[in-house]
This record gives C-alpha cells, sequence and structure tokens, in this order.
C-alpha cells in the first residue's frame, strides 16, 4: 500500500480579548486538529508497517513477527513490534508500541496498539481498510474507535476514489471526551501509475466532520472547496474550510492557491489572519 496522507478537518480559532487568536475547547480548535491527525497517522503507521519501516513513527528497532512465533524474551518501551499475518481472506497488521510510551521521530509519544484489516491491494477496486486503536495513546490522549478507507475504484474522470469514515472518541488529559465522526471523499489526482514513487502523489479531499465535547458545545467542519495534498510536500497547498461552532461565529480557513510553503488564513468576521 501507498503511503495515505489526509487532511485535518480544521483548527478552531477565536479573537480573545486583546484581538489575538487564542484556542478554545468549545471551538473544536487544537483538540479537532489532534484527533483527525491520530486517525489519519493510523494508515501512514500501517503502510510503514507492511514495509518493516517506521521511519517517522517510532525511536527505538522494528521487530517483524509472523503469527505463531514464539515470545520475545524482552521489549524495550520504544521497540515497536509488528506482526503480519497475511493467510486469511482478510489481512492483519498490528502494530505494538507496548504499554509504556514511546518517543517517535515525529515528535510524539504512543503506546498501545493499532490493529489494520484489509481485504485486499489499497489500489484494487473493493478494498476495505479497517484501522482499529487499542489502548492507544497518543501524547496521553486515548484514541478510540474505528477508521475504515473504501476503494470505490475510478471516479467519471478515470481517477481512483476512496469513502473515508471516522468514528471516534478522544479522552483527553483532563478526562473530557470528544466524540468525532467524519465522512469524507479523497480522491487520487496523480501518482496513481507509479505505484513505485509515493511522493508523486496528489489527493483532493471533501466532506464533512462533527466534534461533541462532553461538557457540552461543539462543531461542524464542511470541505467548501476541495483540499489539495501533495505527499511530497506534506502540508496542505490549496482549499476551503467552513467551521460552524454552536456558539461562535464561523471561521474560513483558506490553505491558498496551491504554493507549498505551511502557510494558511483564517477570516472570522471579516477579519482575515495569515498563519505560517
Amino acid at each position: 500500500m501507498k503511503k495515505l496522507l489526509v487532511i485535518t478537518f480544521g483548527i478552531g480559532l477565536v479573537l480573545s480579548s486583546c484581538g489575538k487568536f487564542r484556542y478554545d475547547k468549545d471551538q473544536s480548535a487544537l483538540v479537532n486538529s489532534k484527533v483527525e491527525s491520530a486517525f489519519d497517522e493510523m494508515t501512514n503507521i500501517s503502510d510503514q508497517a507492511i514495509t518493516g519501516n517506521m521511519v517517522y513513527y517510532k525511536n527505538g528497532a522494528v521487530i517483524v513477527r509472523q503469527p505463531g512465533d514464539k515470545p520475545l524474551t524482552q521489549k524495550t518501551a520504544c521497540n515497536v513490534i509488528i506482526t503480519i499475518d497475511t493467510i486469511g481472506s482478510v489481512k492483519t497488521v498490528t502494530v505494538d508500541y507496548g504499554t509504556s510510551n514511546c518517543d517517535c521521530n515525529d515528535g510524539k509519544t504512543r503506546r498501545g496498539k493499532i490493529i489494520t484489516t484489509f481485504t485486499g491491494f489499497y489500489h484494487a477496486q473493493g478494498t476495505i481498510i479497517t484501522h482499529t486503536p487499542v489502548d492507544y495513546y497518543v501524547n496521553d490522549i486515548k484514541i478510540e474507535g474505528t477508521k475504515t478507507v473504501e476503494n470505490m475504484g475510478l471516479n467519471s474522470s478515470g481517477k481512483p476514489y476512496f469513502n473515508v469514515q471516522i468514528n471516534g472518541v478522544a479522552t483527553l488529559t483532563s478526562g473530557e471526551t470528544l466524540t468525532y465522526t467524519s465522512s469524507r471523499v479523497r480522491t487520487w489526482t496523480n501518482g496513481f501509475n507509479t505505484l513505485l514513487n509515493r511522493f508523486d502523489d496528489e489527493y483532493e479531499i471533501t466532506g464533512t466532520a462533527v466534534g461533541v465535547f462532553s461538557s457540552g458545545g461543539g462543531y461542524t467542519a464542511n470541505i467548501t472547496s476541495p483540499v489539495h495534498i501533495k505527499v511530497g510536500c506534506g502540508f496542505p497547498v490549496s482549499g476551503t474550510i467552513e467551521i460552524t461552532p454552536q456558539t461562535n461565529p464561523v471561521r474560513v480557513l483558506d490553505y491558498g492557491t496551491g504554493t507549498c510553503d505551511a502557510t494558511f488564513t483564517v477570516t472570522v468576521n471579516g477579519q482575515t489572519y495569515t498563519f505560517n
């Protein structure tokens, strides 16, 4: 499978009394970005795990095993154990970080397991990939639920596209929970004919997301112009997302016109702010 890169649904921002932006839990803010990123990373982690190459999402050694292998005599906290089962009709890849936090090369800590099942090759129509976290934490935020990716074949323009569904719950370090659901379509616009070169891959993302906090409040997020991803860039290069909190003004996140510069703007109440 090729590396999948999926966009987070937005950075919720509100104005403070001094006129500057601050993060606000009830606006989806940082929490939404963290939860969406955690689910996105599951796909990237499983892609790397299949090849035994956990470049970004580990620090210690990677140990690749098959079902039935003898138990390990020892495991350090940052050794990642990958178990690959390709015997059954549904293939399974399990990534086990252990029960203690592991410092990973992307700057995050992880513990627990990610179990990924897939019914066929990623680029084959009809393949369904399911990611399920088990006692899985990213930076001490517990991530639960499922993410499914279904290959729908070719669209009317001859491009592969995928339905992506997330039904998740995040337990924050404060004990509060965020129930998160999203429904998206990811269209593979470039690079699908060069399967050995993942860095020329480009995607367009459309869809919606909803977040609800256990203490009250929430938001909806709607991609109003397709978000364009260039894997070789690592950042969204264009597209807009409209974020609607329950009790605050709508804000529009704009990723620009195609330049790979990690810059975006947020517009609230007619005021536009630039971030990079």
